[in-house]
């Protein structure tokens, strides 16, 4: 009979949650979602190469109306056509794409990229990727906790967050695989520290590209891996001793990214004639006025507002504790450029989201302060201990509950105000004048910097 141990438990079953929840919704039967929004982007170089094999994206002249819509791209002045968006995402849909291809027909369906099957293959996608994320954060925080930290840790960031919306509701958006990519990243970083292994510091490479062409401003984990450890000045010169005498490794873990990111850069040279490529036009940062507290507590998608248990992660930096002494300086260091960064994005809010959905990329690097705070938690009373577990289990299922509303609209996804708030708190039905306490941000506005 197989054990299975109390971390494996918690992640089976928030997987069945979520799997469940996922297979009762059906939302790769509705034509207009799942390949829509952001994915329409994500997705568009797998049908473009493998379909209609035309990366220069003429073909989109010839297609229907409604296959037009499912096609975006950005047009420069002469007249060529880019994908706005880098082909991370698309890496990872990929491999089911092509099964989905391959039975399109003989299911009865299309194989124009865009029929029920292709849409079934980005869910499918994602939601393994949700599970192999939480499979590797369980390997990491074994390395530090008991299994009963670990598995209210796995519990917390699994179902306690707004990336439940982005495997249930939402799939196929870049950040459950962002999520993978740099709980693999964090990883094979502890693997490489311990043991000075070529071949986890060329996987450190490959991952690193992927991480880039997912989301480029993620680039910013390569500082925490930098500084994994270093507690002191002193342990600062050392780290660059240590990456001078290994030098030939870093020389292949960098050749290891760019074998990742080449595919984009010829892309790019195809389409544009130039090696990079800005597709983004007038959309950019203004590192003059970060938004970092709207980013954190504004009602408008706030990360903790929408996410509250993530505040244990910060919590538990602060900690006089052992464990969180290699990650403390690094970290804050990272989340200090990550924010500054992420919330310089002229669209602070990130546009259609529920919670601040660029912060559930760095959940990995934030799951060992959590399961510190937890550890300390678990080591209290239980006259303390139990009340605050009780805490955590209301939080969660309030996140269930407006996630739900954030799909009927009741969490608006970028209009929320706090009288809004406050009169669709609790509840699955509201009147007219609900919508009348919304405040819908000025996009014309917000893109020239009045955010």
């Amino acid at each position: 009979m197989v054990k299975i141990s109390l971390s494996q438990l918690s992640i089976a079953i928030c997987f069945v949650v979520i799997s469940s929840l996922v297979f009762s919704e059906k939302y790769w039967r509705d034509e207009n979602k799942v390949i829509a929004s952001d994915v329409v982007n994500y997705y568009g170089y797998l049908p473009a190469v493998f379909i209609y094999q035309d990366a220069s994206l003429m073909y989109w002249d010839d297609l229907d109306f409604d296959l037009q819509l499912k096609l975006w791209f950005k047009t420069n002045e002469e007249q060529e056509r880019t994908f706005k968006m880098s082909m991370g995402v698309a890496y990872f849909y990929c491999p089911l794409f092509l099964v989905a291809h391959q039975l399109a027909s003989p299911l009865g369906y299309l194989n124009n990229g865009y029929t029920l099957p292709y849409r079934l293959s980005i869910v499918l996608t994602s939601l393994l990727f949700y599970l192999l994320g939480l499979v590797i954060l369980g390997r990491i925080l074994l390395n530090y906790f008991s299994e009963l930290v670990t598995a209210i840790t796995i519990v917390v960031i699994a179902i306690g967050t707004n990336i439940i919306n982005y495997v249930i509701h939402e799939p196929g958006m870049s950040h459950v695989f962002s999520f993978f990519s740099i709980a693999a990243f964090l990883h094979y970083s502890i693997k490489w520290y311990k043991n000075n292994s070529s071949k986890n510091l060329f996987i450190l490479g490959l991952l690193t590209g992927l991480i880039i062409l997912i989301r480029p401003t993620n680039i910013t984990v390569l500082l925490f891996f930098l500084l994994f450890g270093v507690r002191s000045f002193s342990d600062f010169k050392n780290r660059i001793t240590l990456f001078v005498s290994k030098y030939k490794q870093v020389v292949f873990a960098i050749l290891g990214g760019l074998i990742v990111v080449l595919p984009q850069l010829l892309y790019w040279k195809y389409s544009t004639g130039d090696w990079f490529y800005y597709s983004y036009s007038e959309e950019g940062f203004f590192f003059n006025d970060p938004k970092i507290l709207q980013g954190m507590f504004s009602i408008r998608n706030g990360w903790l507002i929408y996410s509250p248990l993530m505040s244990l992660g910060l919590i538990g930096l602060f900690y006089k504790n052992e464990i969180i002494r290699n990650y403390r300086f690094p970290l804050l260091l990272f989340m200090l450029v990550h924010f500054y960064i992420t919330f310089s994005w002229w669209c602070w809010w990130y546009g259609g989201s529920f919670g601040m959905r660029s912060l559930i990329d760095i959940y990995p690097l934030l799951s060992v302060p959590i399961a510190v705070t937890i550890a300390s938690i678990i080591r209290l009373s239980n006259k303390v201990r139990i009340p605050i577990l009780i805490v955590f289990g209301f939080l969660i299922g309030l996140n269930f509950f407006q996630c739900r509303q954030y799909i009927i609209g009741i969490v608006h996804y970028d209009s929320m105000t706090v009288p809004a708030y406050i009169e669709g708190f609790g509840k699955l039905e509201v009147d007219g004048e609900y919508y009348d306490l919304l405040n819908k941000p000025d996009y014309d506005k917000a893109v020239k910097g009045d955010r």
